[in-house]
C-alpha cells in the first residue's frame, strides 16, 4: 500500500511539474513585443536645448508600446509615419508610405512594409528584428523629427534621436 501511495505521489508532483514547465514555456514563447500593449497616444520627449521629438507612446505607461498591421492610433501611427517620411525622406521606408495612403494614421500593410524596410535598410535590424512591428527596439534606433515645446517643427530639416542625444 505504502509502495503505490509513493508512487502515486511521484506520479501527482512529475505531472504538476511538467504543467508548470508547459505553463512558463507558453508564457516565453511568446514574442516580448506581444506582451506590451499597443500605442494610443503620443508623447513630446526632451532631447535638449528647449527640443523635443513626438514619439508614439501609451497613456500611463510611457513609450512602452507597439504598433502593428491594424493597431495603434491615429496620432501614434501618424507620429510614426511622419518620422519616416520626415527623417528618412530618401529612403525606400519613406516612399512606401506616400505610395500607400502618405501620413495617414493607419498602420496598414503599406506602413508594415515600410517599417520593415526601415528596420532592414536604415536601421540595420537583421533576422527575426526586421518584423514590421513598431516596437521598443526600432523606436530606440529612430530618429525623429525636431520640434519645439508646442510641438511645431523647429527645424524642418532636422532629426534626433533622444536615446542618443
Amino acid at each position: 500500500m505504502r509502495a503505490i501511495s509513493r508512487r502515486l505521489q511521484v506520479l501527482v508532483t512529475a505531472t504538476a511539474v511538467t504543467a508548470a514547465s508547459l505553463s512558463l514555456a507558453v508564457a516565453t514563447g511568446s514574442s516580448a513585443q506581444a506582451a506590451v500593449a499597443a500605442c494610443n497616444t503620443t508623447s513630446l520627449r526632451y532631447t535638449g536645448n528647449y527640443e523635443y521629438v513626438r514619439v508614439p507612446a501609451r497613456s500611463g505607461s510611457g513609450v512602452s508600446c507597439n504598433l502593428k498591421l491594424g493597431q495603434g492610433s491615429t496620432s501614434a501611427v501618424k507620429a510614426l509615419q511622419d518620422a519616416i517620411v520626415t527623417c528618412y525622406s530618401a529612403s525606400a521606408a519613406a516612399k512606401l508610405i506616400q505610395n500607400s495612403g502618405g501620413v495617414d494614421g493607419s498602420y496598414g500593410p503599406g506602413t508594415v512594409k515600410a517599417v520593415k524596410s526601415l528596420q532592414k535598410y536604415q536601421l540595420h535590424f537583421t533576422g527575426s528584428n526586421i518584423d514590421g512591428v513598431f516596437g521598443p527596439k526600432t523606436r530606440g534606433a529612430m530618429m525623429w523629427q525636431v520640434l519645439g515645446s508646442k510641438g511645431a517643427p523647429f527645424y524642418p530639416w532636422m532629426c534626433k534621436n533622444p536615446t542618443q542625444v
